[in-house]
């Protein structure tokens, strides 16, 4: 059973776990800058996307 976040919470909590993923060399970093922020904002977007969800170990 899941838990609801209103969307500030989710964006908050979104952004704090990007930020440390980026400061602890958890995000792929690319020549790139375009794809390297391509990975931030999937990474982002997976955390705000799936937070409070959970699975079913049934």
């Amino acid at each position: 059973m899941g838990f609801e976040l209103d969307t500030n919470a989710k964006y908050n909590l979104a952004k704090s776990l990007t930020e440390l993923a980026i400061q602890n060399n958890l995000i792929s970093k690319y020549a790139n800058s375009a794809d390297t922020a391509k990975e931030v904002s999937k990474f982002f977007d997976t955390v705000f996307a799936t937070v409070g969800e959970s699975e079913s170990t049934d």
